[in-house]
């Protein structure tokens, strides 16, 4: 060892040095005193103490989280909508392609599910495919009146779009159950269709050779009952149900609105106590033909129709007619385009007394049917079946 103070070297574990005299000290076996540690302040202990409570909270949400995202979670809440027939809650389970007819909306108004009275329900099995895309979930529940329990096998498959980015995002596969698709609907041509509202573009018309008809296919539409509104080419627009349980529908009956059948129904009073009472008057078609004439009207069957019924007002010598109510039964479109009515007539008139000049008054109902144009209103065009025998006794 050497001495500290001339450097000189001594023999080791000798404590003063023999050539000076300096005491000598062994370095590996002076300690030192100790460092005081320095507390951690306060603000310091609060960081770490809330970043432990975060991490175990964001731990125990997740886990919570990944539950609620499991394919058995989300087929029990879609059962559980089903089983109370809630149209809200059924629209965010199920998987159905997209159009302005699979809206929420539309779903909600036309999906008639029938709410089952469930007692109770547990889940059986969850299966999830080996490549992780779709699952199956068992659930055997039972209803109220039933003794033995019923089964039913839910499907899902698995959004390539995440949940709050991490988690599995599980859709109902059998919410085509729900659904037709390819659904054809034929109605009139040249006429505009709306199902709840919403316009049937032109992009969904056919190519149709069909002089009296098109037909709109539309990819997909929730299994229900519609309201539909049609718009003919002449401007009249009428109301009609289809019932989406099947591959098509055909619109040939249908209902006007309030305001137009309430015209409709003045527009038959009108004319037909019009003809009537010309016939009386035996007045000639061109006599009258102002009185029915519009722009680019062909009259010529209605011509036809007042001829034939003047000649029989004129041998039943009919004396006056009154039509007192008109209820129309039933309308549809013919292959002109216009409006045939069925309609029930009630009536009364008076007629000559058979081999007498007494006038006999009565009344009567008939059915009869009339054919209207729409030219910014009903115009008669043609008829059948208007009353031509009138009882004299």
């Amino acid at each position: 060892m050497f001495c500290p103070e001339c450097g000189k070297k001594n023999e080791e574990g000798a404590q003063f040095c023999e050539h000076c005299g300096a005491r000598i000290v062994d370095d590996s076996k002076v300690v030192l005193p100790k460092q005081p540690r320095k507390p951690m302040n306060k603000r310091n202990k609060i960081i770490i103490t809330v970043s432990a409570l975060l991490i175990v909270i964001l731990v125990i949400g997740g886990i919570i989280l990944s539950e609620n995202y499991k394919p058995s979670k989300v087929a029990t809440d879609y059962f559980e909508a089903l089983m109370d027939d809630d149209a809200n809650r059924l629209y965010n389970y199920i998987d159905v392609p997209e159009n302005e007819f699979t809206t929420k909306k539309i779903f909600t108004e036309v999906v008639d599910n029938k709410k089952e009275d469930l007692v109770n329900y547990q889940v059986v099995s969850e299966e999830v495919s080996t490549d992780g895309l779709s699952a199956q979930v068992k659930i055997s529940y039972t209803l109220e009146g039933r003794q033995t329990p019923l089964t039913k096998t839910i499907y899902l498959v698995k959004d390539k779009k995440n949940k709050m980015l991490i988690f599995d995002n599980w859709k109902i596969s059998d919410g085509s159950s729900l659904v037709e698709t390819d659904y054809q609907i034929t109605v009139f041509k040249d006429s505009t269709l709306k199902l709840e509202g919403v316009l049937v573009d032109e992009k969904y018309k056919e190519d149709s050779e069909s002089s009296r008809y098109d037909t709109y296919v539309i990819p997909a539409l929730f299994k229900g009952d519609y309201n539909a509104q049609i718009t003919l080419k002449n401007g009249l627009t009428m109301e009609s149900k289809i019932d989406v349980s099947g591959y098509s529908s055909t619109i040939n009956t249908f209902e006007l609105s309030d305001k137009n059948e309430k015209s409709l129904e003045e527009a038959i009073t009108d004319n037909i106590n019009k003809i009537y009472k010309s016939a009386i008057d035996k007045k000639a078609f061109n006599d009258i033909k102002n009185d029915f004439n519009y722009k680019d009207a062909d009259l010529s069957d209605l011509e036809d129709a007042y001829n034939s019924l003047s000649k029989s007002v004129t041998n039943n010598e009919l004396m006056s007619y009154e039509l007192t109510d008109v209820e129309i039964e039933r309308l549809s479109i013919n292959d002109d385009g216009n409006l045939y009515v069925t309609a029930s007539l009630e009536y009364k008139y008076s007629v000559k007394e058979y081999f007498s000049e007494d006038v006999v008054s009565n009344s009567d109902d008939d059915t009869a049917y009339l054919t209207f144009d729409y030219n910014d209103g009903f115009k008669l065009v043609d008829f059948t079946s208007l009353a031509t025998y009138f009882s004299r006794f």
